[in-house]
This record gives C-alpha cells, structure tokens and sequence, in this order.
C-alpha cells in the first residue's frame, strides 16, 4: 500500500466513524448513515468532493421532494417505493447524477419504514446528510500539496534537456556516439507526461492557489523537446563534420552544462551571436558536400536560437512566480 492509499484509508475510516459518533450524539435516528454519506462524498481530490458534495446535496433535495408526493399519494407501501425508486433513478440519469441514487434510496426508506414524513423525520434525515456531507468535505480539505513534488520534477526535465543537448553534441563530433538520444528523449517525454499529471492533480486539490505557472513551464518543456527533436533530425544528417561542426558542438555542450539564469542565457544568446557572424566571415564552401553540411548546421544555430529564448522564457517565467 503506497502513502497516498494509506491516507485514503485513514480519511474514509475516521471521517465514517466521526460522521456517526456526531449524528449519535444529536440523537439523529439510522446514525449509521451519516458515515456511509461520508464514504460516498469523499472522493480523489478537493475539486470532485466539492462538486459530489452538491450533486448530492441536489440529490437529496429531489429525493425529499419525490418521497413527499410518492408516499402522500399513494400511501406508505411498496407500491409507492417503487414508483418514487423509478422517478428518481430516471432523473437522476436525466441531470447526469447517477452517483446520488443509493443515498436517495436509503434516505426514502428510512420515510417507509417510519410510515411517516414529518417534520421530525424530515430534520432527521436532513440532519443526517449535513453530518455526513459536512464531515466528508471537511476531511478532504486535508490533502498534503505535491508542490514540492512538482518542483522536483521541473528540476529533473530541465535536467533531461541538458543530457539530450549534450547527447546532440557528441553526436555532432562522433555519429557513433548515437546510442543514448532516443532513450533519454524517451525518459523527458516520460517526466513531462508525471509532471503534467502531478500538475492537474495539483489544481484538483488546491481550491484557491494559481498552479498556471506549472502548466505554462510544461508547454515550454514541450517545445524545448521539440527543438531538440528538431536538432537531431539536423545533426543526423551530417555525412562528415566540417571545422564549423565542431565549433558548434562545442557551444552544444556547453549550453548543456550551463546552471541557468536569466542573464547567463542572454550571454549564451551573445555568444551565439557571435557564431553565427564567425560563419559568416568563413571561406565558401568548396565542394556541394561541404555546402550541404555548413547549411545543416546553420539551421542547428536557427534552432539553438529558438531553445535559448524558449529557456529564458522559462526562467522568467520561474523568477516572475517565486
């Protein structure tokens, strides 16, 4: 059993039992069904407990107003329990809250076995869905935030992408070297999908925090993936590697073990740059080979661009946040 199942088991357990030690001590009759209430609203995330709880709060109204005119018609008998069963199962299919019919079932029941609809009987059950609503609520509002978790992992892609980078260099200056990129792209689009993941999760469970920012930083992770799918698309394409190869795979791989910040990119960006006017100034190509490798490599620069501004935007990003 992992952490997250143990403490589902805790809530549902303690959050049962409290429901019926409360409606007990009010004196409420059938106390039992305040903790099954609470088992039923109680679900995954704060966002679905909330939006079960008035699903069910509706359902409990429809199952009031039903009970009432079933049984003041045709009297307390199984006659009207089943006719009010099928009214409020069609309903409740109708409205797309098919999740409420049990507690509606019981809560009738409890009108016919009692052959009355009071108002007592009516507080009573009232009294019965708030406990177990209420305490059900209440109990998922304790659920641990993984902001940590996610933060964790920004630090891991952004990890994922300076391995791939380095990947791309060696690949530049080695071909051969062209064993490890597909497994390492392969782990990034793994992070990035339980990093996603984690996110919504995140939203689900924090009612009023901005987690935008965590979903912003994935889309940028995504398209510095792309870049660098882009990049080896390019750089496999070398059929040899021209003294511009070199020099960009040298710039590759330090772009790789760069620790970013926002002014260390802007220099990258500078000695970028400087590269692309350095090429420039070279002798033209003497050969087509050599004319089709130098173009390969200036598209790898036009790349590179697009990832280094992508990442500033990260970054800015991450200090604009903290």
């Amino acid at each position: 059993m992992n952490k997250t199942d143990a403490l589902k088991v805790i809530k549902l357990s303690f959050g049962s039992i409290l429901a019926i030690i409360i409606a007990s001590l009010f004196n409420l009759q059938y106390s039992i069904v305040a903790g099954v209430i609470t088992l039923l609203v109680v679900k995954d995330t704060k966002k679905e407990t909330l939006a079960g709880a008035l699903s069910k709060l509706f359902g409990f109204i429809l199952c009031t107003i039903y009970s009432y005119i079933c049984f003041c018609l045709l009297g307390y008998n199984l006659f009207a329990f089943s006719l009010y069963i099928f009214i409020t199962i069609g309903t409740c299919f109708a409205l797309k809250i098919s999740n409420v019919i049990a507690m509606c079932v019981v809560i009738s029941s409890h009108y016919l076995l009692q052959g009355s609809m009071s108002t007592y009987w009516i507080l009573n059950e009232t009294g019965l869905f708030i406990i177990g609503a209420g305490i059900g609520i209440i109990i998922n509002m304790f659920m641990p935030s993984n902001f940590h978790k996610i933060y964790i992992g920004q630090q891991k892609l952004q990890e994922q992408v300076s391995l791939i980078l380095i990947d791309i260099a060696n690949i530049i200056r080695d071909p051969d070297k062209d064993i490890s990129f597909q497994h390492n792209l392969d782990k990034l689009n793994k992070l990035i999908n339980n990093s996603t993941k984690d996110a919504y999760e995140n939203i689900n469970n924090n009612l009023l925090s901005d987690t935008q920012y965590f979903l912003e930083h994935m889309e940028i992770i995504k398209s510095q993936r792309d870049v660098l799918s882009t990049l080896y698309d390019l750089v496999s394409q070398l059929n040899c590697v021209p003294y511009q190869g070199y020099v960009l795979a040298i710039f590759i791989n330090k772009v790789g073990n760069t620790s970013f910040e926002s002014d260390t990119i802007t220099n990258l960006l500078k000695d970028l740059d400087m590269i692309y006017k350095d090429i420039k100034i070279q002798p033209l190509p003497k050969n087509r080979d050599e004319f089709e490798n130098r173009a390969i490599l200036f598209l790898c620069l036009t790349e590179l661009k697009k990832y280094l501004v992508n990442r500033k935007n990260a970054q800015l990003l991450r200090d604009n946040y903290f």
